[in-house]
């Protein structure tokens, strides 16, 4: 498991030792990490190929080399990872507080961070798992390309949202965070698709679904598409022979 800690997060931890808030910022990271380790473990059990985990000083991004076409209740398993991990480890702390093995300000601190963490982690915004899980779900119902338009502009109104009712310091470099990773999801909506359907033409993707459709960009994750009376493999292959 490869874990890479971000420079931010020494500099909160300095400033957490110097003012006092060490074992909040100690204990706030230790439950971002097995948040992130549940990510981890529960992509290896369906076999993606897992690159890093990065720990930031307000959460942790788990990062993968899968490709986009994935399938989505693979990716919906692996997400669902992070949220199961910490809810057991939480679990686990109840129960050694119950046994007297943990004190009242020890078990306070981890409550108060578990619902932190949870009501953060779960807003629709990208890249939280409340927007990745949102565009799953989108992913479901629309083309893939509707699906992260939709998923980016849910993601801006629950930012601006965010940026009204938490004005803290923390809030504003969490929300400074947030910006600037959907800022790199607009920019990259057009090199996301085209990698989209350039797996599609390199790779024999199995899908069992079929869908109709009238243009390439009404092409959907989990699906092998007819387009223009054509099959998809046969239509893609036309496509990038023009190109090349």
């Amino acid at each position: 498991m490869k874990v890479n800690v971000h420079d931010l997060t020494y500099i909160f931890l300095l400033l957490s030792f110097l003012s006092g808030y060490f074992e909040y910022m100690y204990l706030f990271l230790l439950i971002i990490f097995i948040h992130e380790s549940g990510h981890y473990f529960f992509s290896k059990i369906i076999g993606f190929k897992y690159s890093e985990i990065i720990i930031y000083p307000f959460g942790g991004l788990t990062l993968y080399n899968e490709d986009l076409n994935v399938n989505t209740n693979k990716e919906l398993f692996s997400l669902l990872g992070g949220i199961i991990f910490q809810l057991l480890f939480y679990l686990l702390v109840l129960r050694l507080f119950n046994l007297g093995y943990i004190t009242i300000h020890v078990f306070n601190i981890i409550k108060r961070i578990n619902f932190i963490l949870i009501s953060f982690n779960f807003m629709p915004i990208l890249p939280l798992d409340g927007g990745k899980l949102i565009n799953i779900m989108l992913d479901k119902i629309f083309s893939y390309k509707l699906s992260n338009i939709v998923s980016i502009i849910i993601s801006i109104i629950f930012i601006i949202i965010f940026i009204i009712f938490d004005r803290s310091i923390f809030g504003i470099v969490l929300s400074i965070f947030l910006i600037k990773c959907i800022y790199l999801e607009i920019i990259n909506i057009k090199y996301k698709f085209n990698k989209f359907i350039l797996e599609r033409y390199l790779n024999n993707y199995n899908f069992k679904k079929i869908r109709i459709v009238n243009s390439i960009n009404k092409f959907k994750r989990d699906h092998i598409h007819i387009i223009n009376n054509e099959l998809e493999s046969t239509f893609l292959n036309k496509l990038f022979d023009r190109k090349y």
